[in-house]
């Protein structure tokens, strides 16, 4: 069984990997995924001679003084550490392990990380996810940003780098998970009233970190939790199990907390998109001043994930929480359950907001950049809860000229593919056809079907080609010759503008739209 002992002194870490990777024959971590890992990763505090590196079958004890273990695939992970065995390694990556005073950390197999495929899946028989006819796939969705469940391939030699240098912090510090410089944190599970309302209404230009709970189908708010030093988090239940108000007094409660999110900045994670939403819409519950971690962290990273999950993977010691909400909230068991989850999210986004303030005084440009984020969050929110005022003229001529453009597109299109071309692909369509350009069935018949160019992409769902999002892009990129594929490209990018100039109107106060059209000439207001 292959393995690499250390070489030089030995420095306490051990990667054991799930399995050998296709270029794995003398030694393990060869070729590209040996080089990430020893030259990106590792370096320059370590190198791969001073680890050991093993398989996940290698029975053999771990070496004297070794104080942090790298699982580096889910097998691995699954091997040691039993209790992970219901999750997946997108999950539990980065999350930290104590077992017998040994620090494990899951983390990406670095062949992953280097392949810009899944090369091993396809390619290695003794990898133990190997699928012979594994091929790429297109991403239907981006992913629910409150789990931290779905990580892109392409990011893979980032996530693995996060976690090798979290394993390196752990060498640093003697073996031992590094400390925090707050409090443990302390949970009040649902606190009387007074309680809540007296702690929402004594503060004042603070941040008050927020989360909450809402069902899916109407979005009633369930539960929300919040904390003013990132210590005392309150867990507050405004539906009990019966879907009852909680406190008979639940409107004062929403009174103080609109009045603490006026008094203070209110922090949430993707709190611009729903919880801030939510709170606006169907509470009535204005938001002043407001910061969301999310938009942050994709102000740091913007090519990574940033979900709550990957952000708590990155920034924190936290191990991964987002499993442990209750599936259902119809006995008092599951309220309490979803409590303490919604507390323990206030809790793990308050020390991603502070690491994330720390790192951004070291970067030169990046508070800035943050800060304008921020500032475009009540701005976003008045638009899309009250509408905006615009010319309906301007709109509708800016409308017609794109019906104009993507007409002219369809037709060259049309025409470049011809006649009998277009018929085989009329042939093999149900019903009445969208515009040829338009539809991503048409374009997989014609391209894929009649051209005979090789699939670049299917579908997560149905595994289906897929020609949607980027998958036209890789296309062209292999088809430069092909004028029709730039037409469909400029096609679907004015269909993309047409969609977004459906404008909600500004109502005001009485619920009527404002029509703004010459009435602001006399008062020298310009409009867009």
């Amino acid at each position: 069984m292959l393995r690499n002992k250390p070489r030089l002194g030995y420095v306490g870490l051990t990667v054991v990997l799930s399995n050998p990777s296709r270029f794995d024959t003398i030694n393990l971590l060869s070729a590209t995924g040996g080089s990430l890992f020893n030259d990106w990763c590792l370096r320059p505090d370590y190198n791969v001679m001073q680890v050991d590196i093993r398989l996940a079958d290698d029975a053999t004890p771990l070496l004297p003084g070794t104080k942090c273990v790298l699982l580096c695939g889910e097998y691995a992970m699954h091997k040691y550490l039993k209790e992970t065995h219901n999750n997946t390694i997108n999950e539990m990556r980065g999350s930290p392990f104590v077992v017998d005073g040994i620090v494990y950390i899951p983390t990406f197999v670095p062949q992953d990380a280097a392949d810009i495929k899944f090369y091993e899946q396809a390619s290695n028989p003794l990898s133990k996810d190997y699928q012979p006819d594994a091929t790429d796939y297109e991403d239907d969705e981006e992913g629910d940003v409150k789990r931290h469940g779905k990580t892109a391939h392409r990011n893979y030699a980032f996530w693995l780098r996060s976690d090798v240098s979290k394993a390196k912090q752990v060498l640093a510090n003697g073996g031992k998970i590094p400390s925090y410089p707050f409090p443990e944190p302390k949970y009040h599970i649902w606190p009387s009233s007074k309680v809540v309302i007296d702690v929402l209404q004594s503060k004042s230009n603070c941040f008050l970190w927020f989360d909450m709970e809402t069902d899916f189908e109407e979005q009633n708010l369930q539960c929300f939790s919040f904390s003013f030093d990132g210590c005392n988090i309150y867990c507050v239940p405004i539906l009990n199990e019966n879907y009852k108000p909680a406190y008979t007094n639940y409107h004062h409660i929403l009174r103080a907390l609109a009045i603490g999110i006026r008094q203070n900045t209110i922090v949430a994670h993707n709190g611009a998109a729903f919880d801030f939403q939510i709170l606006g819409f169907k509470y009535r519950i204005p938001i002043g001043k407001s910061y969301d971690t999310m938009l942050a962290m994709h102000r740091c990273f913007p090519d990574v994930e940033k979900s709550l999950g990957h952000g708590i993977s990155y920034w924190t010691w936290e191990k991964f929480h987002k499993d442990e909400d209750a599936q259902a909230y119809v006995n008092k068991d599951q309220v309490i359950k979803r409590l303490q989850y919604c507390g323990k999210d206030v809790y793990t986004m308050f020390l991603v907001h502070q690491a994330i303030e720390k790192y951004a005084k070291k970067i030169p440009g990046l508070q800035s950049s943050i800060d304008t984020a921020m500032s475009a969050i009540r701005p976003y929110l008045i638009t899309s809860i009250q509408g905006i005022r615009y010319t309906p003229e301007k709109v509708s001529k800016l409308i017609n000229e794109n019906d104009r453009l993507m007409m002219q597109y369809n037709r060259l299109a049309m025409l470049l593919v011809g006649e009998k071309g277009y018929t085989d692909i009329r042939n093999r369509i149900k019903g009445k056809p969208k515009l040829f350009a338009g539809s991503s069935k048409q374009c997989i018949i014609y391209f894929h079907d009649l051209l005979g160019y090789p699939v670049v992409a299917r579908s997560k769902k149905s595994g289906e080609p897929s020609l949607s999002k980027g998958a036209m892009y890789k296309l062209a990129l292999s088809h430069e010759d092909n004028p029709v594929i730039q037409l469909i490209l400029a096609y679907r990018r004015v269909q993309k503008e047409y969609g977004a100039m459906n404008f909600l109107p500004w109502k005001d106060d009485d619920g009527n739209i404002v029509k703004e059209q010459n009435e602001n000439k006399n008062e020298g207001t310009k409009l867009p």
